[in-house]
């Protein structure tokens, strides 16, 4: 009566010696001693570099896009552009960039920001500016 006591508080703890004798457990992504881990760099670019352009006619946004399809962000400055012709560029720019997955900011008067999808922005830039010149 004791042994059979003895065996089901065994049995409760989890040492039942009838189950362990036939039971084999497989270790999942064993690697063998034989053979090297792959390695894989997670720096795909060494370093990234921002285009800055100045255009000074709307025919230019196709050179901005190309840039944007290529994943590569820039400054574009609009300070060379009549007031119509730049608010034509940043609409189109804009439907451009959203169909792209891509982001657009403002920095300064007629400075804005692109950039790709593979990018984010963080931070209010503009804050950033205007602190800096103490124009708030």
């Amino acid at each position: 009566m004791a042994a059979k006591v003895i065996e089901r508080l065994m049995n409760f703890f989890g040492f039942d010696e009838q189950e362990d004798e036939g039971i084999e457990e497989k270790v999942e992504n064993e690697i063998p001693f034989n053979k090297k881990p792959k390695i894989v760099n997670i720096h795909t670019q060494s370093q990234i570099k921002v285009i800055i352009l100045k255009p000074e006619n709307f025919e230019q946004a196709q050179t901005i896009l190309d840039n944007i399809k290529n994943k590569k962000p820039m400054i574009i400055d609009l300070q060379n552009m009549e007031r119509n012709d730049a608010q034509r560029l940043i609409d189109f720019l804009s439907g451009a960039i959203f169909a792209l997955n891509g982001e657009i900011k403002k920095i300064a008067n007629s400075i804005f920001l692109i950039v790709p999808d593979n990018f984010d922005i963080a931070g209010d830039i503009q804050e950033e500016v205007d602190s800096m010149f103490n124009l708030k």
